[in-house]
């Protein structure tokens, strides 16, 4: 692969590498500071509160994805919208949203029978100011993406984990019971949204004319059906095994499913949140493009691969420890969605370079294939073969659902599939040895060596291998990759990269 910068890309790159480490930076801190709030007032709560909390917030998280109608991504994509018809847009959004929040205060009566329990429809009327909230947030955010400043959005995401968590200790220690966490919501969104339009101010117009933002609506119809399309096949598993096989089952698949994603959450969710800018940037330029696409693609790899594949190498040891012995039935599962969360790690960017390029129409379709395709799938695996078919599916299925997607963002790219395997060679090349080295040393220990011992030693065996495949097979890419860093530290004084022209100013 190759990755030589140009002097005149040193800045674009320079953000991405800030860009990363600002986020990963924030964003592991952020969720040390989470966990120990959210451990702290479950020792105060009781599981009822949580529970009627989940009840009110059941449709909310729903209509929160598609508040915007997809205008969210389109603002930032779409670096021609500036002026008037960003005002337009905006003042649009923000009726979207109140509109949705006098909707939900309409449905809590309904909501609260349906469950029936009585305070859930206050707790919806209170909690529905997010979309509000949300509104307001939306041209901010595109600005800053467009402008590449990774440092103001990782703190101001840093800051609202902050509030929320502060504001949830305060009103739990305050005796507030359940409406801790609405407090805490609501208090984290107010904040983020008050600094981020401080930040980047933008202006506000009543949508009067709806014409002339034709082009921007109908892309954004387009996002807003990708999202449902997603939503929908990514739930249908865990849906169709609490239909089909019962509680005790979807427990069993839902810690899998916990488990097998965190490499992707940890590691994807980083780079999804630089990735627009810096793809938005190039989208006219497919060779910076293909670059930017195969060095991201090593980085999730790298970091995602031995995570997935040392996770299902040691499944059988760790998750009996971790969990319990009454536990065991999650091992397979848990394998096989580490290998699908392998393939996940190898394409995450396909969608950000289909989106970021304007292909919204070719994005769209892609997930209506996989909304229309999968959800049967699983339920003929589901119906035939238990949480075990469903593991299956994901892995043999999804992939090939998935051609479609690849062929675009390649021929968009202009990239090769050995241009792609090339970018995945360190991590599985790597990740092959570690998976020697792990069943070798599993092969040589006693069985009768305490179970902790056995994982602490199988554990750093994996580790180790990894590391040193990586320093001795693949020491051209380290090297590559400290010298870039230090051209990017030392090759010019720090500066902003130059803003898109035509966009606005933050």
């Amino acid at each position: 692969m190759s990755v030589d910068c140009a002097p005149a890309t040193i800045p674009l790159d320079r953000s991405l590498v800030s860009g990363l480490a600002w986020t990963a930076g924030f964003r592991w801190i952020g969720q040390l500071i989470s966990w120990s709030a959210t451990l702290y007032a479950a020792h105060l709560l009781a599981p009822s509160d949580y529970g009627l909390v989940s009840m009110a917030v059941l449709g909310i998280g729903l209509a929160r994805i598609v508040q915007d109608f997809g205008l969210d991504g389109i603002l930032v994509q779409d670096t021609s919208i500036v002026g008037e018809a960003q005002a337009g847009l905006a003042g649009l959004i923000v009726v979207l949203g109140v509109a949705l929040w006098a909707l939900f205060a309409v449905l809590a009566g309904p909501m609260a029978l349906f469950f029936r329990e009585p305070r859930v429809a206050l707790i919806v009327i209170v909690i529905g100011g997010v979309f509000v909230t949300d509104a307001l947030q939306v041209v901010p955010r595109a600005q800053m993406q467009r402008q590449l400043q990774y440092s103001q959005l990782a703190s101001t995401a840093f800051l609202q984990v902050v509030v929320n968590q502060a504001a949830l200790v305060i009103a739990v220690r305050s005796g507030l019971g359940y409406w801790s966490l609405v407090a805490g919501t609501l208090a984290g969104e107010i904040a983020v949204t008050v600094v981020l339009i401080y930040l980047s101010p933008y202006q506000v117009a009543w949508p009067r004319r709806i014409r002339a933002l034709a082009k921007p609506l109908k892309n954004g119809s387009r996002l807003l059906t990708s999202r449902v399309a997603w939503y929908g096949y990514i739930n249908a598993d865990q849906t169709i095994i609490g239909r089909l096989l019962g509680t005790d089952a979807l427990g069993v698949y839902s810690f899998a499913t916990t488990f097998s994603s965190l490499p992707q959450q940890e590691i994807g969710s980083i780079v999804s949140r630089v990735a627009p800018g810096i793809f938005t940037r190039v989208q006219d330029q497919p060779h910076e493009l293909r670059r930017y696409f195969l060095r991201l693609t090593e980085f999730v790899t790298v970091l995602s691969f031995p995570m997935s594949v040392g996770m299902g190498l040691t499944a059988d040891l760790v998750m009996p420890l971790a969990l319990g012995p009454q536990w065991t039935q999650v091992v397979t599962p848990l394998r096989l969605l580490c290998a699908y969360s392998v393939f996940q790690a190898s394409q995450v960017m396909l969608s950000h370079v289909l989106m970021w390029t304007g292909q919204f129409r070719v994005f769209m379709w892609c997930s209506i294939l996989a909304g229309v395709v999968m959800p049967p799938v699983l339920y003929g695996a589901a119906y035939f073969f238990g949480i075990v078919g469903i593991g299956w599916a994901w892995v043999i299925v999804m992939p090939i659902v998935n051609i479609p997607a690849f062929v675009f963002a390649f021929r968009t790219a202009q990239m090769t599939v050995f241009d792609w395997l090339g970018a995945l060679k360190p991590a599985g090349f790597s990740c092959a040895m570690m998976a020697v080295g792990v069943l070798g040393v599993r092969t040589v220990l006693p069985p009768t060596l305490n179970s902790w011992l056995v994982s602490g030693i199988t554990i750093g065996v994996g580790a180790v291998v990894y590391v040193a495949t990586m320093c001795l097979a693949f020491r051209g890419h380290v090297r590559m990759a400290l010298e870039i860093a230090r051209t990017l530290r030392d090759g010019r004084p720090e500066s902003p990269v130059a803003p898109l022209e035509g966009a606005a100013s933050p």
